[in-house]
């Protein structure tokens, strides 16, 4: 690992702790499934406002705020629509609800501490636009209007508008602003077409997603599925190595090849397990 990419590591690592510290509440992790911290999307904004000029203490700070923006968002999209009758189900319904609106406050009390008021601005207006395109997706597909590229579009919306939103204030171009924005449109679409990937691989859900618009019929047989999930996963990672060359900055090329290295380990995990069964 570089000298870049291993600095990256140590400030993710640090980032991640002092999310872990704000969210960790013992009683709800007895009923609640926490998500994953969105790692990857974070490590890009921390290179980003580093590189935008922001220090290294506020560019984490800001990192925090959103992460743990991030993880109330992805909580509350774990609840489910129809649980199991009975006092247990109701009581995690309810936590899993309450435990997405704790993390989701953290924010403001770390922004306001801090004196970032812009900052939460940004992550204020981030969440009116996550939500309105959560709605919109899901009026299209309750009207059975949803197609790839509408779902592709709103997908990458949902997963990068915190994040966007800090790249619409702190670039110092239009041509700035545009790639780092399809950076994080693109990484985050391979991460969730690799997310879908490992999840019908093991069987664990039905296509869903990306997934039930790369193939011609609903009833396509899961290996086609699965190969078609594939052959998007790594077009898509395509682009986002091609995107990472093109960095003028030495420093930038390397710290986020951290990131892409990340996903395509993962992939190349998940080929490995696979390949032994």
């Amino acid at each position: 690992m570089s000298t870049y990419a291993l600095s990256l590591a140590e400030d993710m690592q640090e980032i991640n702790e002092r999310i872990g510290r704000l969210a960790s509440v013992p009683f709800l992790k007895e009923y609640v499934d926490y998500p994953g911290l969105a790692e990857n999307r974070l490590a890009l904004l921390f290179v980003f406002l580093c590189d935008a000029g922001l220090g290294s203490e506020r560019a984490k700070t800001l990192c925090t705020a959103t992460g743990l923006m991030q993880l109330g968002l992805d909580t509350h999209e774990t609840v489910k629509t129809h649980y199991e009758a009975g006092e247990t189900a109701d009581r995690n319904r309810q936590l899993t609800v309450l435990a997405g609106d704790l993390f989701s406050s953290h924010y403001y009390h770390l922004l306001a501490k801090a004196g970032e008021v812009m900052a939460i601005r940004i992550l204020s207006e981030s969440i009116q636009v996550v939500n309105e395109a959560k709605m919109r997706l899901y009026l299209l597909e309750k009207s059975n209007q949803l197609t790839w590229e509408s779902y592709v579009s709103l997908r990458k919306t949902i997963d990068t508008a915190l994040y966007i939103r800090f790249v619409e204030h702190f670039s110092i171009d239009a041509s700035v602003e545009k790639f780092w924005k399809s950076l994080f449109e693109q990484t985050s679409a391979v991460e969730g077409m690799v997310g879908e990937w490992e999840q019908l691989q093991w069987g664990q859900r039905l296509p869903f997603g990306f997934s039930r618009y790369l193939t011609p019929k609903s009833d396509s047989p899961v290996a086609q599925v699965l190969t078609s999930v594939e052959a998007k996963a790594m077009e898509w990672l395509g682009v986002c190595e091609q995107m990472v060359r093109s960095f003028q900055s030495i420093e930038n090329q390397r710290a986020v090849s951290w990131v892409t290295s990340r996903i395509m380990h993962r992939v190349s995990r998940l080929k490995r397990l696979v390949e032994e069964l």
